[in-house]
């Protein structure tokens, strides 16, 4: 048995569009942390009413405006800036400092993966569509603001029969749209190929092969001429990424790079004291880890759990990972070890 919640086209007002090293679209982090932030609301084990949690979500991208300018034609696109706090009428004297960040408007639609299927009649199923809605217009998805909510539905499959036809009712809610898919293994192909030749850099090597533009010379030779020199025309050609699809760079979690510390051995810790629990490593610095995505049309997915984005935290690692379930043909799926090899 399988039951997701769709929240269908969440117009979402200035979403943070800076990821790690990459820029366009909120981060996989941010919306997982949405997801647990909504679980603990109506989860009975945060002192919600339900017995269950949302443990991973999908991603769909309906529509996105990044708030950016082009200085003058051909420049590079810039984000708009703003001065932030407001100017009150004592502070007309001076400036307030401009706060860079980069900020977006977006139509997003998210699919909820529950712990354990909820077993609730029809009026309670109404109940908790229009208790998770109004919850919903009150949080925050990656620093943007809810403005609306297209629908929220819960669906169950007791069944093949049944998962088809759930499919077939989430693909009308989301779409049009593209569903964020993780291409990891790309990456570790690529690095593994360009480690044959240099290992010390193979996995940066291998990230910006997909996350730059790169072009190359093929020089024109006059006639009679041997060899290249400054004067020497050329044929500039972009070069592909390594495979095909529309892959993006992503950053798709965290990695520990120190020891855990205690909040008395962080300075200006804005946690609120708790005298039990004087012992928990509540602080942890973490450096961003970065892999690759693919952009699929909505009307690609045949299996919903294939493209649910979950944590999954190992060591020092702490990730987020679409990890496919064992199918019928006994393809064994990745492991934890498998996966963070793949990262850069």
């Amino acid at each position: 048995m399988s039951q997701y919640l769709v929240l269908s086209k969440i117009e979402v007002q200035n979403a943070n569009a800076i990821a790690g090293f990459t820029w366009g679209f909120p981060a996989i982090t941010q919306f997982l942390g949405f997801t647990h932030a909504l679980s603990r609301k109506i989860s009975v084990n945060y002192q919600g009413t339900y017995n269950t949690e949302f443990v991973g979500c999908m991603v769909i991208s309906n529509k996105v405006s990044n708030k950016v300018y082009q200085p003058k034609p051909y420049a590079d696109f810039e984000f708009l800036q703003s001065k932030n706090p407001p100017v009150l009428a004592k502070h007309k004297a001076t400036s307030p400092p401009i706060i860079e960040e980069g900020k977006l408007n977006a139509t997003v639609s998210l699919v909820l993966e529950l712990s354990d299927p909820l077993l609730l009649t029809t009026d309670q199923v109404t109940e908790l569509e229009n208790k998770v809605k109004a919850m919903c217009l009150n949080m925050r998805i990656a620093g943007g603001s809810v403005l609306s909510i297209g629908q929220v539905k819960l669906f169950r499959a007791n069944n093949s029969q049944d998962e088809s036809k759930q499919l077939s009712h989430i693909k009308r809610l989301c779409m049009p749209g593209f569903v964020l898919k993780d291409q990891s293994e790309y990456l570790k192909k690529q690095t593994e190929k360009i480690a044959v030749e240099n290992n010390e850099s193979a996995p940066l090597a291998a990230w910006l092969d997909f996350s730059a533009l790169k072009v190359t010379a093929t020089p024109e030779l006059a006639e009679g001429q041997t060899l290249t020199n400054d004067q020497t025309d050329a044929t500039w050609q972009y070069l592909k990424k390594p495979f095909d699809g529309y892959l993006v760079p992503i950053m798709a979690g965290y990695k520990a790079i120190a020891q855990p510390l205690t909040k008395e051995e962080v300075i200006g810790l804005r946690v609120k004291p708790d005298p039990e629990d004087q012992d928990i490593k509540a602080v942890n610095f973490v450096e961003a880890v970065h892999s690759v995505a693919e952009w699929l049309s909505m009307h690609k997915v045949t299996r919903l759990s294939e493209y649910i984005w979950r944590y999954n935290q190992d060591g020092e690692w702490y990730l987020c990972q679409q990890e496919s379930k064992p199918s019928s043909d006994n393809n064994e799926p990745s492991t934890n070890t498998d996966l963070i090899n793949n990262l850069f």
